[in-house]
């Protein structure tokens, strides 16, 4: 967001005193007149209409933050059509501008209605192999040694975040020091070498502080292929619908959330959003974790202003209360491992160049004629879920090691194109697992869980998009020989029809009251940004009835 609206920087903090005030009364009688008026010059309709719009908007932000969603879109709306009045020609020039600018800000605060199961990324849950910190327990002792070393270590440490040393933070430093975990600590550390300068990089160039890299490290001790049970994947662990929304492309194929550089710039701009969300960097760093409507709702119920204060009211997950302290001690151990006893040996830098691929070819056949291992191969494109290379419009990069390039491509030339395996998506219901599922469409629970990046035993959530590998029939709708001599038209349309399962087609969708983009986009697998182009959506307005086509899915 630019000038022309409220940018959300501080929002929470902004509008906590109008929150017992805000109500959801028409809007247009207090803002019918635009704020500003001029004595001398009556406004243009387009700015009365910017300045309806903005009021509107605000509104609806404040009902947002206080979990009024209902309101919020009806204020939304408001907020639309002030732009966009019926039968009105599309917008252009500086109101085609302000539209952009008013729905990416009506998107924002539309996401905090999300299904609460997805929101955030790892549902406030902390790496596999730091789980002990999730209720870390140190004696008094070892508390008072923390704190010895951090006074000792204080005067040379330089941080770009802001740093703060209580209990909570020493009780951190000192579980890390414990036998159970300094093993573990340690190869995270050590494979933070591969990854913090390419992090490091990224966030500088967005501007945000590069110290934010150790939330990587609290998030998946820098495993790229980690996963939680609940779905979260990648050294970012994204859970799939935040992933979708900052652009990480998931399919039978692909999943970007376990790709490194690609998960870091969807990471730096969703921690971007939080500050600007919140203002402040362990609310931002809480919301991650747990999820930004979570963390507002928390605040709401409690009056607490500040993450510690949240903390203290138990009104969060453990695991939430301790994840930013985890966070701040990782940062005081990465400045100087070996202080608090830690002797690491940091990788070395990830490096490598890319080669483009404009069809599929099996991997390992890739590789041989390339003379590159093909767990070396598979190691730089974590991302493969498959031992084959996707075909994509705008072509696959493959990374290779340094100096490999010339000798990948001409390997790749001489392998044969490989078939595209077929998927098929099924919407999950309210308690179903992979097993039945799986027996739905009669296929192994194995290949169907690392079709999704799944263990066999992880829990599904209800709406929980599960991809199914080939074109399987359920079970109970599979033919008998006899059946399959009469036509197969019943069936495709039986398919076609099926309320929790899509194709994978381009498609028309009519519009249906309640929708916004957002909420289409998420139902769809696509982007609003794509919505937004291939149907020439100038100001982002839809209405019921209005027929959209909807991207095919990638």
């Amino acid at each position: 967001m630019r000038r022309s609206l409220p940018s959300g920087r501080g929002g929470f903090l902004v509008f906590a005193a109008l929150f017992a005030a805000t109500g959801c009364a028409s809007s247009s009688s207090s803002h019918s007149e635009p704020r500003g008026q001029r004595a001398l010059e009556a406004p243009s309709p387009d700015e009365t209409a910017r300045e309806r719009a903005s009021a509107a908007f605000e509104l609806g932000r404040e009902s947002a933050l206080t979990g009024d969603f209902e309101c919020a879109r009806a204020r939304f709306q408001e907020a639309v059509e002030a732009i966009r009045p019926a039968d009105a020609p599309p917008a252009s020039g500086a109101m085609l501008a302000f539209s952009y600018e008013l729905y990416e800000g009506i998107q924002r605060y539309e996401a905090l209605a999300g299904a609460t199961e997805e929101a955030g990324t790892s549902h406030g849950q902390i790496a596999p192999e730091l789980s002990e910190i999730e209720a870390p327990v140190a004696t008094e002792e070892a508390i008072n040694t923390a704190r010895a070393d951090v006074a000792s270590d204080a005067p040379s440490v330089v941080t770009d975040v802001p740093v703060v040393v209580n209990d909570a933070v020493l009780r951190v430093i000192a579980a890390f020091q414990s036998p159970a975990l300094q093993l573990k600590i340690a190869a995270g550390l050590a494979r933070s070498g591969r990854y913090v300068p390419m992090i490091r990089r990224i966030f500088s160039e967005v501007g945000l502080p590069q110290d934010l890299a150790w939330i990587a490290f609290i998030e998946s001790s820098f495993l790229p292929h980690a996963r939680s049970p609940r779905a979260a994947h990648g050294i970012w662990q994204f859970m799939p619908r935040t992933g979708r929304e900052y652009g990480l492309k998931s399919n039978g194929i692909v999943d970007e959330r376990s790709d490194p550089e690609k998960a870091t710039r969807s990471a730096a701009k969703y921690l971007a959003y939080l500050h600007d969300l919140f203002g402040d960097w362990y609310l931002a760093m809480a919301a991650y974790n747990a999820g930004e409507g979570k963390i507002m709702r928390a605040m709401q119920r409690t009056g607490a202003r500040d993450f510690w204060q949240l903390a203290a009211t138990g009104a969060i997950r453990r695991q939430t209360q301790n994840y930013v302290p985890a966070f701040l001690a990782s940062v005081l151990i990465s400045k100087n491992p070996s202080h608090y006893g830690f002797e690491v040996a940091f990788a070395a830098p990830l490096e490598y160049e890319t080669v483009k691929l404009d069809r599929t070819v099996q991997l390992e056949r890739l590789a041989g004629g390339a003379g590159i291992g093909l767990e070396e191969l598979q190691a730089l494109n974590p991302e493969l879920r498959m031992p084959l290379t996707p075909a994509q419009p705008e072509g696959y990069d493959l990374k290779v090691p340094p100096g490999m390039g010339e000798a990948l491509r001409l390997a790749y030339s001489a392998t044969p194109t490989a078939r595209t395996p077929a998927f098929r998506t099924h919407v999950a219901r309210k308690g179903e697992t992979l097993p039945r599922i799986a027996r739905r469409y009669g296929v192994s629970v194995a290949s169907l869980a690392e079709a999704n990046s799944l263990f066999p035993r992880s829990g599904i959530a209800r709406g929980q998009e599960i991809m199914v590998p080939e074109r399987a029939l359920p079970a109970s709708r599979k033919r008998s020989p006899a059946a399959k001599k009469r036509s197969s038209a019943p069936i495709r349309a039986a398919r076609a029809t099926e309320p929790e399962t899509r194709r994978i087609d381009p498609k028309s969708y009519r519009v249906r009251t309640g929708d916004t983009l957002y909420r289409i986009a998420l139902r769809h697998g696509t982007t609003v940004a794509e919505i937004l182009a291939i149907n020439s959506l100038g100001g982002g307005a839809i209405r019921p009835g209005d027929r959209l086509q909807i991207p095919a899915r990638r």
